[in-house]
C-alpha cells in the first residue's frame, strides 16, 4: 500500500481522534443485593414536576451545605455538592425564606422529618428538618399531622433528592448512598500495555444522540447457512434478507425506519404522508388555480428575490474567502469546494433571477433547483453565519490538518510523517488496528476461497476482531483525548472513529479493497448539513417540495457496532442510561462485568395508577410488565440473549377516560455482552406524568 495512503488515513483518524404510606419512622427501601444507593420512602402528592439528582450523583461524593426555603409550605429544597465537582441541585420555586446548614469537613446529613398536608386539593410537602452526624439541624415551614422520620441505613448519608417539585415541593424523598463507597471513574486503571494504561470502556453519553428525525434500516443478505451478521436479523426469509437491529441512535423499531428514543412511530409515518400529500395538493392547486398561486407567488416575489439573492451571494463570498485562506491539495479542501460551490452560478443564480424577475420556473426545474439551491445555497448561509455548521465544517477540514498535533495547514507527506515521529501512541494504535483489519478480512477470504461475500460479512461480524479488538483499541485513545478535549467531545471522537472502522470492514468485505474510511466523516457531515438545509428552506418554497425532501433526506442505519465488552459502573456512565419526560426519572443502577449473566429490572411505582411497561430489544417488543399503582414487580432475563443491543422501555398508562397511551417517557440503555457473564441491575422508577 502507498506510503502516503497509509500516513493520511492515520492523520484522519487520528484527525477525528451522561405514595407512600404514612408511618412514624421509615427505613430505606432495601433490595436484595448490597447496593451502595438506597432510596427512601417518598412523601407527598403526586402534582408538580417529577425530579431526582440520581444521573449526577457520584459514590464518595460530599457535600458542603443544604437550603430550604420555606413559610408556610415548603417552597424549594437546594443540596450543594464539594466534591468530587462542585454543583448545586435546586429543586422547586423561588418563594419563601431560605435557611442554609453548612456542613464541617466529614459531616453528613443522616436523618429527614418530613410534615406533608393539603393546599385546598393539592398535597404538598409543608415541613422539612434535617440533622447531621454531628447534631446539627435547619428546618423550615410548618408542623402538620401527617409526618415521617427517614433516617439513613447505616453507613449511609444523604446525597440528593428525588420527587415532584414546580412552584412548591409537592412530594419528597431522599437518595442515600454509602459513605465508605467509591466511585468509578473513566480513567481508572484498568491494566497496561505497550502504549500506556488502559482506561474503563463505557458506553458515555454521545453515541445515542440522533443526528436526524429517522434512518432507515440497512439490509444484508443471510450467508450460505442461513445466518445472519451481528446486529440483523432475519427480515424475509423468501428474498434471504436480513435487516439491521435498531442502533442506540434510533432505539425506536417503525417498519423499515428506526425513530430516536421517546418518538413515536404513528407520528413518523403521518409526518411523511402529510409531506407528500401536501406537496401533491400543492403542486396541483399551483396548476389548477394558476390565479391564486400567481397572487401568492407575486406577493411574496420580493421576499423571496431577497432570500435567493442573499444565499447566493453569500455563497459567493464564502467561496472568496475560502480559495483565499486555503491552500487546496486534491483532498479534503478540494472535495469541500466543490461540494459547497458547485453549481453556485449555473444553478443557484438563475433560479433566484427567475423568482426576482417572476418568470414561470418549470415545475421539474423547481423539483431540482430548488433541492440543489438549498444544498449550495443555504448550507453554505448556514456557514457564513457560524452556525453549527460552520463548527462541522471546520471539523471535516481539519481532518487531515489536528491543530493539536501538526504546526501547518498544509498536507504534505513531511508533516503527515511528523505525526508519526510523535509520542502519539493513539495514531500508531490506529494505524496498526487498520493494518490488522485488512489482514484479517483478506485472511478470512483467502481460507474460505469458495465463501460468498454474505459467508464472509457473517463470520468477520462475529469475529473477534470485531468483538474485542476494534472497540478496544479505540477505547486506548480515550485517555489521550481527554488530555485536550471534553469529556463529551472525546466520546464524539471515539465514535467517530469506530464508524470510520465499520466503514473499512465493510469495504473490505464487499470489494476486498477500502480508501481506509476516508470519506465517512465528510459523508456524514454532508447529509446533516443538507437535511438541516432543507428544512431551513422550506417556508420559502409554495409547493412544499423541499419540506418533502427533508423528510427523506435520512441516514441509513446498521447496528450499533464496536461498543464491546464494558466495564464496571453505574448505568449512567457505563451503559449509557438515559430518560426522557417524567415516566421513569430517577430510573438507576450498576453494571458489573463479571456476574451471574442476570438482567434484573425492579420496578418500584409512584404512580397513582395501574400501568403496563412495555420491554423492547433492539427495537423488537420483548415483554410487557404489569405494574399497580404504588406498586413493586420484576422481570429478569439473561445478558446472552440481550447482548449487544438496545434495552427500551416505554409505558402504558390509562388517560383520563381509562383509555391507555404511551406517552410521558421512556428509558434506554445499551445491553452489552461479557465474557464474564456479567450483570445488569436497574431499578426503573415509575412516576406519575
Amino acid at each position: 500500500m502507498p506510503r502516503r495512503t497509509v500516513l493520511q488515513a492515520v492523520a484522519f483518524l487520528l484527525g477525528i481522534a451522561t405514595y407512600a404510606a404514612s408511618i412514624t419512622e421509615a427505613a430505606a427501601t432495601h433490595t436484595a443485593l448490597d447496593e451502595d444507593i438506597q432510596l427512601s420512602e417518598v412523601y407527598g402528592g403526586p402534582h408538580g414536576d417529577a425530579f431526582s439528582d440520581m444521573a449526577g450523583i457520584k459514590l464518595g461524593q460530599t457535600l458542603s451545605s443544604i437550603t430550604i426555603r420555606g413559610d408556610a409550605r415548603i417552597d424549594a429544597v437546594s443540596t450543594h455538592v464539594a466534591t468530587p465537582a462542585e454543583a448545586t441541585w435546586d429543586h422547586g420555586g423561588n418563594g419563601g425564606t431560605a435557611t442554609t446548614l453548612i456542613l464541617d469537613t466529614n459531616e453528613y446529613i443522616d436523618s429527614m422529618e418530613i410534615h406533608w398536608g393539603k393546599k385546598k386539593t393539592h398535597t404538598r410537602v409543608f415541613y422539612l428538618k434535617f440533622t447531621t452526624s454531628e447534631g446539627d439541624s435547619v428546618s423550615a415551614g410548618t408542623k402538620t399531622d401527617n409526618s415521617a422520620t427517614v433516617k439513613a441505613p447505616e453507613g449511609f448519608q444523604l446525597s440528593g433528592f428525588f420527587g415532584r417539585a414546580a412552584s412548591e415541593v409537592d412530594q419528597l424523598g431522599v437518595i442515600w448512598t454509602r459513605r465508605s463507597a467509591k466511585a468509578a471513574n473513566l480513567n481508572d486503571t484498568m491494566g497496561t500495555g505497550w502504549y500506556g494504561k488502559m482506561i474503563r470502556n463505557w458506553v458515555g453519553p454521545t453515541i445515542g444522540n440522533a443526528k436526524d428525525t429517522a434512518c432507515y434500516r440497512q439490509m444484508e443478505p443471510y450467508n450460505s447457512s442461513k445466518v445472519c451478521p451481528a446486529g440483523y436479523s432475519l427480515y424475509d426469509q423468501v428474498d434471504g434478507n436480513c435487516i439491521a437491529e435498531c442502533p442506540l441512535a434510533y432505539p425506536v423499531s417503525c417498519f423499515l425506519e428506526c425513530i430516536p428514543q421517546n418518538d413515536d412511530c404513528a407520528l413518523e409515518i403521518a409526518q411523511k404522508a402529510i409531506a407528500v400529500l401536501a406537496s401533491v395538493v400543492n403542486v396541483a392547486t399551483a396548476g389548477i388555480l394558476g390565479t391564486v398561486f400567481s397572487v401568492y407567488r407575486n406577493i411574496r416575489r420580493n421576499f423571496f428575490c431577497a432570500a435567493n439573492i442573499v444565499g447566493v451571494l453569500r455563497s459567493l463570498i464564502y467561496y472568496i474567502r475560502f480559495k483565499q485562506t486555503t491552500a487546496p491539495q486534491g483532498t479534503v479542501e478540494d472535495t469541500l469546494a466543490v461540494a459547497y460551490q458547485s453549481d453556485v452560478v449555473l444553478v443557484d443564480l438563475p433560479v433566484a433571477i427567475c423568482h426576482c424577475l417572476g418568470l414561470h420556473v418549470p415545475p421539474t426545474l423547481v423539483f431540482s433547483g430548488i433541492v440543489m439551491m438549498i444544498v449550495e445555497a443555504i448550507v453554505k448561509q448556514a456557514i457564513v453565519n457560524g452556525d453549527d455548521i460552520l463548527f462541522s465544517a471546520q471539523n471535516v477540514y481539519n481532518l487531515l490538518h489536528n491543530v493539536s498535533v501538526l504546526n501547518s495547514s498544509r498536507s504534505s507527506v513531511d508533516e503527515l510523517q511528523e505525526l508519526m515521529d510523535t509520542n502519539s501512541t493513539c495514531g500508531y494504535q490506529l494505524k496498526r488496528l487498520t493494518d490488522h483489519v485488512i489482514l484479517s478480512v483478506n485472511d478470512v477470504r483467502n481460507k474460505n476461497s469458495g465463501a460468498t461475500i454474505n459467508d464472509i460479512r457473517v463470520r468477520i461480524s462475529r469475529s473477534s476482531l470485531v468483538l474485542k479488538e476494534i472497540p478496544a483499541a479505540t477505547n486506548n485513545c480515550m485517555e489521550e483525548l481527554l488530555s485536550y478535549k471534553t469529556k463529551q467531545a472525546a466520546f464524539e471522537t471515539r465514535d467517530l472513529l469506530r464508524k470510520t472502522f465499520s466503514v473499512i470492514v465493510d469495504q473490505l468485505v464487499n470489494t476486498a479493497t477500502t480508501n481506509k474510511g476516508v470519506f465517512v466523516a465528510e459523508q456524514q457531515y454532508m447529509l446533516e448539513v443538507t437535511n438541516y438545509g432543507l428544512v431551513m428552506f422550506s417556508g420559502l418554497d409554495p409547493t412544499r417540495i423541499v419540506w418533502l425532501a427533508s423528510q427523506f433526506v435520512q441516514p441509513t442505519c446498521g447496528p450499533t457496532a464496536f461498543i464491546g465488552e464494558i466495564d464496571d459502573g453505574l448505568l449512567y456512565d457505563a451503559l449509557g442510561l438515559h430518560t426522557i419526560d417524567e415516566a421513569f426519572v430517577g430510573s438507576y443502577g450498576t453494571w458489573k462485568k463479571k456476574g451471574d449473566g442476570i438482567v434484573n429490572l425492579i420496578f418500584t411505582s409512584t404512580d397513582t395508577k395501574d400501568v403496563k411497561v412495555v420491554i423492547h430489544s433492539g427495537g423488537k417488543k420483548i415483554a410487557k410488565v404489569p405494574v399497580a399503582a404504588g406498586g413493586r414487580a420484576t422481570w429478569n432475563s439473561t445478558v446472552a440473549k440481550l447482548e449487544d443491543k438496545t434495552l427500551y422501555l416505554d409505558r402504558w398508562r390509562p388517560n383520563f377516560i381509562g383509555i391507555p397511551g404511551s406517552g410521558g417517557g421512556s428509558l434506554l440503555l445499551w445491553v452489552p455482552r461479557s465474557s464474564q457473564g456479567g450483570h445488569l441491575t436497574l431499578h426503573v422508577r415509575i412516576n406519575v406524568s
